[in-house]
This record gives structure tokens, C-alpha cells and sequence, in this order.
């Protein structure tokens, strides 16, 4: 089964966050470097309007091409961009914005640079600010989310997947090198839109039809304007509340 969504999600012709980003929102505005190391182009950071309203936008790019992924590192990542992604939820809570993060990458950069670097911090430091942070966060996942480096992206409010998308610990390949028995290692470990949605990690499945942005912006819409009318204790013990009740469904 997994197989065959890592095909369709892992194709060249697979919807990117820079597709998504131009066609959710308006008058984005890009924010580039982390003010240590430069900027990391596998990660485009910046603000924009979303329905009208301000918004912080993290859009990992994986990119289309041979070249475009070679680019942005098929979508690993860097210690400067979780750097970068810092610096902006910081602006976003200064500044009242929520905080829209678009997730397709196999996992964060692994290179010795990277973690010579602080990779390990930056992505730690990232994943603590995210939850606790007092305004709205919203991650969506379009294709793959892997790993710590995703899991420092998706500490959220609200957590959105396409129906085709996977969201998990390690890859697929990485579990099935773990664990080496003949089964299905979604049997051990829920990573699908659908088996995630029943433990409540996954809160809206974005159907993948003709109207799939439409789909996405009416979801992100309702969320957001549900999350905003909350204080900032009640956001914390929001996010909080929704990964303490996943733990549960484990006991």
C-alpha cells in the first residue's frame, strides 16, 4: 500500500509548496538568511495575506525538476533554514501572526556541515518555540514529512494532510530496515492521512480532487478562524491537549 502513495507523492509532477503558495495566498513577501550562516533555499520563509488577514508562511521546497531538487537539496532542510524558520515564528508571535507551515521533505539535512553546524539544536529549538508559541500554528502536509526535521515543523495546532500524504517518525524505507519482518510496516507504525486522522494527529484530510486548493483553503480558513478566537494560554494548552491525547490512544 505504501508503495504505491510514496509513487504519487514522491513524482516529479507532484504538487510543491511553491504551487500551493502562490495560489493560498497573496502579497507574500520573502524573507531570506538566518543572520548566521545565509540562507537555506529549501526552505522559503516570509508574510503574506491569507484571506485578507497577516500570515507567516513556511513552504519547505522540494522542487520539479532534477535541477530544482539538486537546488533545494530534494527538500532536506538545512540547520540555516530551521534557523531561518525560528527567526520568523519569533516575529510571528511579536506580532500577532499565525503561522502556516507547507511540509513535503524525506527529513532534515544530515550532512556533516549541517550538524557541525547544530543541526540537532536548531531543529530542537525550533520544535520547543513552535509549541509554545501564542498564536496559531497550522502545518500542512503535502506529500512526505519525515523525521525530527518535520516533527519541528509540525508541532502545531492543527494538523492538515493530503489524502495521498505520509507523516511519520522515520521513512518507510528506514522502518522497514528496523523492523524486518514481511508485514506492512504501516502495521506498526500509522503514518497514512487516514490511519493518523483516527489517533488524532491527522485533524482534516484534504481531499486531492479537481479543487484540491479550494479544498485547502476552505480547511485552512475554518482553522484559522477557529484558533484565533482563542488566548494565548488557551493556544499552548490547545496544542498541548491535542499530542497528550495521542499519547493516550498508545496506553
Amino acid at each position: 500500500m505504501l508503495d504505491k502513495q510514496l509513487q504519487i507523492i514522491r513524482s516529479s509532477h507532484r504538487i510543491s509548496s511553491a504551487d500551493l503558495l502562490s495560489q493560498i495566498v497573496t502579497d507574500f513577501t520573502e524573507i531570506h538568511g538566518d543572520r548566521v550562516l545565509g540562507d537555506d533555499p529549501a526552505l522559503t520563509a516570509g508574510i503574506a495575506l491569507f484571506e485578507g488577514m497577516p500570515v507567516t508562511v513556511l513552504a519547505v521546497n522540494r522542487g520539479h525538476s532534477m535541477q530544482e531538487r539538486q537546488r533545494f537539496n530534494g527538500g532536506q532542510v538545512r540547520v540555516s533554514g530551521y534557523r531561518k524558520a525560528l527567526r520568523m515564528i519569533v516575529a510571528a508571535e511579536k506580532f500577532h501572526r499565525p503561522v502556516i507551515s507547507l511540509i513535503d521533505m524525506p527529513g532534515a539535512d544530515a550532512s556533516v556541515d549541517s550538524e557541525d553546524h547544530g543541526q540537532s539544536q536548531a531543529i530542537a529549538d525550533l520544535m520547543s518555540k513552535m509549541g509554545a508559541l501564542t498564536v496559531p500554528n497550522i502545518a500542512v502536509f503535502l506529500g512526505e514529512g519525515h523525521s525530527g526535521g518535520a516533527l519541528a515543523l509540525s508541532n502545531a495546532n492543527r494538523i492538515l494532510m493530503l489524502e495521498s500524504a505520509l507523516f511519520s517518525v522515520a521513512s518507510p524505507e528506514a522502518v522497514a530496515a528496523i523492523i524486518t519482518t514481511d508485514d506492512d510496516v504501516s502495521e506498526y507504525l500509522p503514518m497514512t492521512a487516514s490511519q493518523l486522522l483516527k489517533i488524532g494527529v491527522n485533524d482534516e484530510t484534504i481531499l486531492e480532487n479537481q479543487n484540491l486548493v479550494i479544498n485547502l483553503k476552505s480547511a485552512l480558513k475554518k482553522h484559522v478562524s477557529s484558533l484565533t478566537s482563542l488566548s494565548a494560554e488557551e493556544l499552548i494548552t490547545d496544542r498541548s491537549n491535542k499530542f497528550n491525547q495521542v499519547l493516550n490512544t498508545w496506553k
